[in-house]
């Protein structure tokens, strides 16, 4: 940050000294040696035309200040703060816009220079609407905001063919706004060859798939996509457990993929040519528990199958059981279960004969098992029993760089199962994705990426067909003032919306009320009461 005009000088710098015998002039005032520039400054506001006195703690007068020295000090303070605003904004490598509080050019550097094509001397000292039909640095500046109104690394496209991110903030003198500034970082290319690298990637996993049919892969854990250093991690454990009958406790949200990770440990151990065999504690009834876990012998109650049937355990037998939920799980088969896990062997409901089984368990839960013993709802001598090594997989909110991963994922199996072409997303979807905070996981991703899918037209993905609740995520995460009203809140949402039309019809105000739904006479009555210029 610069420093002050005021830090710079002191006053004892600028007054004249007082020789012996010399008197004070008589038009003057008194101000004492310890006051501060700014106060000085208010002093001759209230005495023009008068010259200023300085007095020690004494109050014996040491030398003048003429008014008329400090014209020159102050030209000579602006010179060197606008030699080093000049070449700080040529310097830094963003575009550089700066406008006052009447939408009037007062700063043009020259990487905007390069990025519009618009010269420095051209744009300066104009309204910058009659170069632009919408910019972000006009948005910022908002007269009844009592504080700085900012805006870090939003998407936006302020011409067709062009895409930046963009940082500004409103500039304010004590409370009044008097202008704005932003630096727009151009990320066109980027944009460019990450839609050409979207391609490439597709056709590299559709190679990797192929490949995989003729070829067992080295790794069971191809399946769980990202590269985030949480899910890396998270990665790395199990697949050093996986090879072992330790018990494994895998802990996640839900939607995080928590039976990818089971069944990826059980494919990579020595037991991968053995049954995989999973049971939701969630899903099944606490009455039939007993059953499905071990399975009954014939006739053992009403309604059961003649010739009797084998329980999940049994049917696990050399191989892996999966115990999604567990926390589901009711306290009286807990007990059950422990003895299961501690003997290996069992009785089915309504038999006499011992089943002996050798079974490596995978528990998975979303719960606070913890909690749960606390309180008295979970055992913890079978926590113990199922807690050997606990995995946690991080949520997808936590590992947004995998986001981009799971979607292009995503997008080649759908357009596999539905037999079309693959289609490509255009840039202003990604912000919205990358944005959202994902409360289902990677469970919601895909779903979403499903439905976009779907309703992709001349394979492209539009912002169109998101979810509303992803769409307009933007829109409430812009709103941060606590004081806004839901009347705020409202008018700040519609006027982005009628925005975005407006720039996806080229400002054409009849195709905008029609992708709105509305009548053209009501577009024009919104765009008054809310201040669009377009």
């Amino acid at each position: 940050m610069f420093r002050a005009f005021s830090d710079v000088w002191k006053l004892v710098d600028m007054m004249i000294p007082l020789k012996g015998g010399q008197e004070r002039p008589q038009s003057s005032f008194s101000f004492p040696l310890s006051g501060t520039f700014q106060e000085l400054i208010e002093s001759i506001k209230s005495h023009p035309g008068e010259t200023a006195v300085l007095l020690n703690s004494e109050h014996v007068p040491q030398g003048v200040i003429d008014p008329s020295m400090l014209i020159a000090l102050l030209w000579e303070e602006t010179r060197r703060l606008s030699s080093s605003m000049s070449m700080l904004m040529d310097t830094v490598n963003d575009a550089v816009t700066i406008i006052d509080q009447n939408n009037t050019v007062i700063g043009w550097n020259k990487k905007a220079e390069d990025l519009y094509g618009i010269a420095g001397k051209t744009i300066v000292g104009e309204d910058i609407q009659n170069f632009f039909s919408s910019l972000v640095v006009t948005h910022v500046i908002n007269t009844d905001l009592p504080k700085k109104k900012i805006i870090r690394e939003n998407y936006h496209q302020p011409l067709p063919g062009t895409h930046v991110l963009i940082n500004a903030s409103s500039i304010t003198s004590g409370d009044k706004v008097i202008g704005s500034v932003c630096a727009e970082r151009d990320i066109t290319e980027i944009v460019l060859l990450h839609n050409e690298l979207s391609k490439a990637s597709s056709e590299v996993r559709q190679l990797k798939k192929e490949i995989t049919k003729i070829q067992r892969p080295d790794t069971a854990f191809r399946k769980i996509a990202g590269h985030s250093k949480g899910l890396q991690k998270t990665v790395s454990l199990a697949r050093r457990v996986a090879n072992t009958n330790a018990a494994v406790m895998i802990r996640g949200e839900s939607g995080t993929g928590k039976e990818l990770f089971a069944e990826a440990i059980h494919e990579e151990s020595s037991r991968h040519n053995n049954p995989f065999v999973v049971i939701n504690c969630g899903a099944i009834p606490a009455a039939l528990f007993e059953s499905e876990l071990f399975g009954y012998q014939p006739g053992a109650f009403t309604g059961a199958d003649r010739q009797g049937r084998q329980g999940k355990f049994e049917a696990a037998h050399k191989g892996t059981i999966f115990l999604d939920e567990i926390g589901e799980m009711p306290l009286e088969m807990q007990v059950k279960l422990l003895r299961v896990l501690q003997n290996k062997c069992f009785y089915r409901v309504g038999g006499n004969d011992l089943v002996e089984v050798d079974v490596r368990v995978i528990a998975a839960t979303h719960r606070d098992l913890e909690q749960m013993i606390s309180e008295g709802s979970f055992r913890k001598d079978l926590y113990y029993r199922i807690n050997v090594v606990s995995i946690e997989i991080p949520a997808l909110r936590q590992r947004k760089e995998d986001i981009l991963d799971l979607i292009y994922l995503f997008i080649r199996e759908f357009c596999l199962q539905q037999g079309r072409d693959l289609v490509q997303i255009a840039p202003e979807v990604m912000p919205s994705m990358l944005n959202y905070p994902w409360p289902g996981n990677v469970r919601e991703l895909r779903n979403v990426v499903e439905r976009m899918v779907i309703l992709a037209e001349e394979d492209l993905i539009l912002e169109d067909h998101l979810p509303e609740n992803i769409r307009f995520q933007r829109y409430t995460q812009a709103i941060s003032d606590p004081d806004s009203t839901l009347t705020d809140i409202t008018d700040k949402a519609e006027r982005e919306v009628i925005l975005q039309a407006l720039e996806g019809c080229s400002g054409d105000k009849s195709k905008a009320a029609r992708k709105l739904g509305v009548p053209r006479s009501t577009l024009y009555y919104k765009m008054k009461k809310l201040g669009v210029g377009f």
